[in-house]
């Protein structure tokens, strides 16, 4: 196969489940803004959802996340039927430990067992792949048999939610001063700890995100009854960059993130955050934030209560505008391109 173009004249498809589309998370953010800022950088990107797109007039494929890994893999094997070189951003995590604590060994776990071969086929045949932290690529070597060459790509927020004010969110919801959580509502994002906690301290609650899981949300509605807890849909980011900024303290206490665009987007305007323990965050925050077990209440109680109780340490917005944002994440993205096509 012949080498990529001059690197500004290579012609890059972004490809991604159809999901991710409809359902925005992490990965869908991921998604479409390693695009926008490699347009500004001077690639010529292009971005398309699910399978079924003609994939000729592309030098480079960048794929992503296999966790939901049908859709991912019907696409790999549409570029590998091409010849196309092929560049994969993994966004995965081991979930075993999740599906142990949770009700969802049984269905989720047959499935994931059942997948994985697609993932070590997607693995074995990329030229390169792009985890968000080293703690992921440790957890894909213990995962699988073969893995490709591997450029670490951490994951990112925008700079612009480090100029977010309070005052869009306030006029509009009359609430300030609060505990934040934004993610969609399901059992991995264990907000129903979260509410218990809050309704401890005393602390108002506001959870933003749709609704991933219908059951699990009405026994969110169930705790929160008696506390001052708001619900509130999925919000455009100049009115998600006003609510971090009225809130004090942030806190994602999920069973992994990897490490939570969330945490990331929430430093930048300024609050407290509380994380969890699971997943990558410790490589991105190290000690600059506060950490809890997702599956110890007390731990999540303690470690809310002192970010309630602490001043905001400025360090913590200085390291992520410094080393965490879409800027830096496309400049490695773009040298990864470089790296598969010999340009280096």
């Amino acid at each position: 196969m012949n080498n990529c173009p001059e690197v500004f004249a290579i012609k890059v498809l972004l490809l991604n489940r159809l999901s991710a589309a409809k359902s925005v998370a992490g990965d869908s953010i991921q998604f479409t803004k390693t695009a926008e800022y490699l347009v500004k950088l001077g690639v010529k990107v292009d971005t398309k959802y699910s399978v079924g797109q003609r994939l000729d007039e592309y030098d480079l494929i960048h794929l992503f996340n296999i966790i939901p890994v049908e859709e991912t893999y019907q696409n790999y094997q549409k570029a590998r039927q091409l010849g196309k070189k092929m560049v994969l951003s993994t966004v995965f995590w081991d979930p075993t430990e999740y599906l142990q604590q949770t009700n969802l060994e049984t269905s989720f776990g047959d499935w994931w067992r059942q997948t994985m071969p697609l993932r070590q086929e997607i693995l074995s045949g990329v030229n390169l792949i792009l985890p968000n932290s080293l703690m992921e690529l440790e957890i894909l070597k213990k995962s699988f048999q073969t893995l490709p060459p591997a450029v670490i790509v951490p994951n990112a927020a925008d700079s612009y939610f480090s100029n977010a004010l309070p005052h869009r969110f306030i006029n509009k919801y009359g609430i300030n001063d609060f505990l934040l959580t934004v993610g969609r509502i399901s059992a991995r994002k264990n907000q129903l700890l979260l509410i218990k906690a809050a309704k401890e301290l005393n602390i108002p609650l506001v959870i933003i995100g749709p609704i991933n899981d219908g059951i699990y949300y009405q026994q969110c509605r169930q705790a929160a009854m008696g506390h001052k807890v708001s619900f509130i849909d999925t919000l455009p980011q100049e009115q998600l960059a006003s609510a971090y900024a009225a809130a004090r303290v942030h806190a994602l206490i999920s069973w992994y993130d990897t490490p939570g665009l969330v945490s990331l987007e929430a430093a930048l305007a300024g609050c407290n955050i509380v994380t969890t323990d699971r997943g990558c965050a410790r490589e991105y925050f190290e000690d600059l934030v506060y950490y809890c077990n997702p599956n110890d209440y007390h731990s999540i109680l303690n470690a809310i209560e002192k970010a309630w109780n602490s001043p905001v340490n400025p360090n913590l917005k200085a390291k992520v505008l410094q080393e965490f944002t879409w800027e830096k994440t496309a400049t490695k993205t773009l040298e990864a391109y470089k790296t598969i096509c010999n340009l280096n």
